[in-house]
């Protein structure tokens, strides 16, 4: 008998009507034998194969016609009640989940939500959002007006852009904060650790061995938790940063396959969590197209990810050299190249601060180094 997967409640009852009309057809029997077996009228026993309950009197008959034990009828009967009962309520909730699902459809792509979280899309609603419950550690409806939701829905500013889809964003987010609770580091988080983290990813990018395991490897050290949740459609987001339970947790997407914007965004969260995190409610905060940078914490988190990859005074130096100011755009890389040279730094993370400073992302004669 096929049943519900959460509280073995069939998808239907099996009246022991069922059980009877599959005996006697086993037996080649007609409705009239079975009748002057049971000693009852026929019209009797149309009523029973209809679906009357099955009293004690009738299983004893049933013995007698059938050589089937009367208490074997009486607890299909009963089962057949109990079903009945629990298909009801079954059904009852899941009216009251079909409910909670529009009004959360509202506020989250749940086709693609079910779909990354391998939710399945035959089961019960109910089923569906207890299992997300699982996920999240709150009821599925509470997204729409808890605190979590609301940092959600307005940490970030609407975007003009006609290509963004607000649903998806916060639906990334969602899947974000599920994936950072399932992936805690093992170190302890105490104030001062980002800044320590910012420093060691730093160092080992400009050795140019830096891989992004060892991002996961440093922050974990240091008590901050790393996820990759890949973007989805019209979600232009680089990077978020949340606090978890008891640790902070930095979330990428591999939007762009660039290793030192990778690294550039980690930092940018690093200073988020140094600087807001735990002064400022324990805010999320994203970076992307549709975020504002005009913001006063976004603007310190990108001075904090500047001046731990590049010193600002070094990079001022570095900028207000002769030969790079007398330059051309075609002679820019060669100039850069070796001013990383001469100051034991990474070209790749020159390129990048000089692209995001000057908004030339398309500086010919460089190409992204992807991430390892």
């Amino acid at each position: 008998m096929a049943t519900n997967e959460t509280n073995n409640t069939p998808f239907r009852a099996v009246h022991p009507a069922e059980i009877i009309k599959d005996e006697i057809k086993a037996r080649s029997m007609t409705q009239k034998e079975l009748a002057e077996r049971m000693g009852m009228q026929a019209p009797n026993v149309t009523r029973l194969l209809k679906g009357e309950n099955i009293t004690a009197s009738i299983a004893q008959k049933l013995e007698d016609a059938l050589g089937i034990p009367a208490d074997f009828w009486m607890r299909l009967q009963t089962q057949y009640d109990r079903d009945v009962k629990n298909i009801a309520v079954r059904d009852e909730n899941e009216k009251a989940a079909i409910v909670a699902e529009n009004m959360l459809s509202s506020t989250l792509n749940l086709a693609e939500l079910y779909k990354r979280l391998k939710i399945s899309a035959v089961l019960y609603v109910q089923e569906k959002l207890q299992k997300l419950e699982k996920f999240l550690g709150f009821k599925p409806l509470e997204i729409r007006n808890q605190e979590f939701a609301q940092k959600l829905s307005y940490n970030y500013k609407k975007s003009d852009k006609n290509d963004v889809d607000e649903r998806n964003q916060t639906t990334w987010l969602t899947l974000a904060y599920i994936e950072s609770r399932s992936n805690a580091p093992k170190g302890q988080f105490k104030q001062g650790n980002a800044q320590r983290a910012a420093h060691d990813i730093a160092v080992r990018a400009h050795s140019g061995e830096l891989r992004e395991s060892e991002i996961h490897n440093i922050l974990n050290k240091y008590g901050i938790a790393y996820s990759v949740v890949p973007k989805l459609e019209k979600t232009p987001i680089d990077a978020a940063s949340m606090k978890v339970g008891e640790h902070p947790a930095i979330i990428t997407t591999h939007r762009f396959n660039d290793m030192s914007r990778l690294v550039f965004n980690v930092l940018h969260e690093l200073g988020h969590i140094e600087k807001h995190m735990y002064y400022d409610d324990n805010e999320i905060f994203v970076s992307g197209d549709s975020y504002s940078i005009d913001s006063p914490k976004e603007r310190e988190a990108n001075l904090f990810a500047q001046n731990m990859l590049i010193n600002q005074k070094l990079w001022d130096t570095m900028m207000n050299s002769g030969p790079i100011n007398g330059l051309r755009f075609g002679n820019i890389v060669d100039q850069l190249r070796l001013l990383s040279v001469e100051n034991n730094l990474d070209f790749n993370i020159v390129v990048w601060r000089w692209k995001y400073e000057s908004h030339n992302y398309q500086l010919k004669g460089t190409r992204p180094v992807p991430i390892q």
